[in-house]
């Protein structure tokens, strides 16, 4: 299923804090989403979603009209990004306790806040309020979709035969499989696989395959300066001719007048 993007624009940040809690909050509810990033301590959330212990390099996002209150275990902090976005398709709870990716996600907070934050604005208790005329906060407002992204994608997520191809494309370093290549790799019979890659994407199995070759053919001529000799072997094609005849079958020019710019019927 493919996944509604975010635009440049679409998270729009309105306030942000480096919050530090000691008393109890009563609930309450908001008319814009709220990000939070542990940093230290304990603190319970009651919602009408569910209780969430927030603990060390936590992370809860929580939507618009979430009524929600707070209790404070230990001294608890955190950095709070209250924004405007329109998610329907995501939770309206997302919790995720501390791991490699939370840690990496709060690190990358940190960073961006720390070097394009205004300094003055640190430590102040009541957070600051991002005004109109406010371009400070840009570069976290693509952060925040990016995180978003993650989480929206492990909602429709691909099927665990996808994620597995991929995984094999990757730890074998190939961009190319054959179906039965493919389907021996995940471990299936050839038919099996292709019955569950019709299920997964509503294309056949050499279909599928075949739009795969196809982007890694596209990012290739684009992007990089290899001979299409070069990218015809690394593709599994047994010439030039043969890669030069799949990508004009598929995108309606060769793959020359395409590096240069010129763009095919499904291009």
């Amino acid at each position: 299923m493919k996944i509604p993007e975010l635009r440049q624009g679409d998270v729009r940040l309105c306030y942000w804090g480096y919050a530090e809690g000691r008393d109890r909050v009563p609930p309450h509810a908001h008319d814009f989403w709220q990000a939070e990033f542990t940093l230290s301590g304990r603190c319970l959330m009651h919602t009408d979603q569910g209780d969430f212990t927030l603990q060390d390099h936590d992370l809860i996002i929580l939507a618009p009209g979430v009524r929600h209150s707070l209790v404070y275990l230990d001294p608890y902090l955190c950095y709070t990004c209250k924004f405007h976005a329109e998610l329907p398709d995501l939770p309206r709870v997302v919790h995720r306790p501390g791991s490699p990716f939370t840690r990496g996600v709060i690190q990358a907070a940190k960073v961006i806040l720390e070097t394009t934050f205004p300094a003055r604005f640190f430590g102040v208790p009541e957070g600051a309020i991002i005004l109109p005329q406010d371009r400070y906060q840009i570069l976290m407002e693509h952060f925040l979709s990016g995180v978003l992204a993650a989480f929206r994608q492990e909602r429709y997520g691909s099927s665990p035969l996808l994620e597995r191809f991929y995984q094999e494309q990757e730890q074998r370093g190939r961009p190319f499989f054959s179906v039965a290549e493919a389907a021996e790799a995940c471990g299936y019979s050839r038919n099996h696989f292709s019955l569950l890659i019709r299920r997964g994407t509503g294309m056949c199995a050499k279909d599928f395959l075949n739009r795969l070759r196809l982007e890694s053919a596209r990012q290739y001529l684009r992007y990089s300066d290899r001979s299409i000799v070069s990218i015809a072997a690394l593709l599994g094609f047994s010439s030039q001719f043969h890669f030069s005849d799949f990508f004009k079958r598929m995108t309606g020019v060769s793959p020359l007048r395409y590096r240069k710019g010129k763009s095919g019927k499904n291009g």
